[in-house]
């Protein structure tokens, strides 16, 4: 089981994370202009395509 989650500070808002989710549990923002983790974040399948596609390096997953 994996953990994912977005640090607010360092994400630059270019959605590409959003995107690139198969599970679909991270989203964007368009008042903000940042990604954020919008289901439930033990649902992360551990794929790393988000934080492949994270230039800022704001993704961060951990296994648990």
């Amino acid at each position: 089981m994996f953990i994912v989650s977005i640090d607010e500070d360092v994400c630059t808002g270019c959605d590409l994370c959003a995107d690139s989710c198969p599970a679909g549990i991270l989203a964007f923002d368009e008042e903000k202009k940042k990604s954020y983790v919008s289901g439930d974040e033990t649902e992360c399948m551990g794929c790393e395509a988000c934080i492949t596609v994270c230039e800022s390096g704001a993704i961060t997953i951990m296994e648990i």
